[in-house]
């Protein structure tokens, strides 16, 4: 693959792909190459505008940017402005609406009680105590040890299963981490300070971190049909799936 003289090849348009490029060329003043097997830059982030109604949608599902880190905040507000979207989320069990993630409005709701913020600790203990179990060692049996089996049957198993494609008793304590789990009212899905959605899109981010002379965007063009043709002397950043990186060698993950 000739790089037309750049040292730098960078796999993915998406989001860790663009800032790298961009990193390299307005950071560092280098030329880079930056390659994408779809026919579209901004990754699984790619947004585009409905022909029809005019509504611009995410072409693979929802993405609602969120950080709490000042530094991430004040680069990617660079590339765009956000509107004051915050996260919050619905689900029904039985034919009624609770919060989700769970926080003590779902918790009454739930057990048709009205529990006080510092009641919820020993109201959940005794649930959990109604299936005692040793130290947890999979995301089922510390998700019960947490919160008890009635609130998790009802809403963090099915959603498990339906997301992971696998039964939670395989699944790995950690996993568990990414749902928060909350005994006040708090309703935002997202603790982070800072959320929202870009007002312009996300593709027009990607459209303006890549818009450097010194970076080369080509698209449609797969990494493993090129790979064995890249200069010995190229620094390549890799930003596709990892198992596929590594020939599937351990199965999909």
């Amino acid at each position: 693959m000739d790089l037309g003289g750049a040292k730098h090849l960078v796999v993915g348009a998406g989001f860790f792909g663009a800032v790298i490029a961009e990193r390299i060329a307005n950071e560092m003043g280098q030329p880079v190459v930056v390659i994408d097997k779809r026919s579209h830059i901004g990754g699984n982030c790619f947004s585009e505008v409905e022909p029809e109604t005019g509504i611009e949608y995410h072409k693979y599902g929802t993405h609602i940017f969120h950080t709490g880190n000042p530094v991430v905040w004040e680069y990617i507000n660079r590339f765009t402005s956000f509107n004051s979207y915050r996260h919050q989320v619905l689900t029904t069990h039985g034919e009624q609406v609770y919060q989700m993630p769970i926080n003590l409005e779902t918790i009454n709701a739930f057990y048709k009680v009205n529990l006080k913020p510092y009641e919820v600790e020993d109201f959940l203990a005794k649930e959990i105590a109604k299936e005692p179990q040793g130290e947890p060692t999979n995301f089922e049996e510390m998700a019960i040890s947490q919160m008890g089996r009635p609130l998790y049957e009802a809403f963090i198993r099915g959603y498990t299963m339906k997301q992971w494609q696998t039964d939670p008793k395989t699944m790995p304590m950690s996993v568990l981490k990414r749902l928060p789990f909350r005994k006040n009212y708090d309703e935002n899905y997202y603790n982070s300070i800072w959320q929202g959605i870009p007002t312009d899109g996300y593709t027009k981010i990607f459209e303006r971190m890549l818009d450097n002379p010194l970076i080369t965007v080509q698209l449609g063009v797969d990494f493993f049909d090129i790979k064995q043709e890249i200069p010995t002397d190229a620094q390549v950043v890799y930003s596709g799936p990892i198992d596929k990186f590594f020939g599937y060698c351990y199965g999909m993950l």
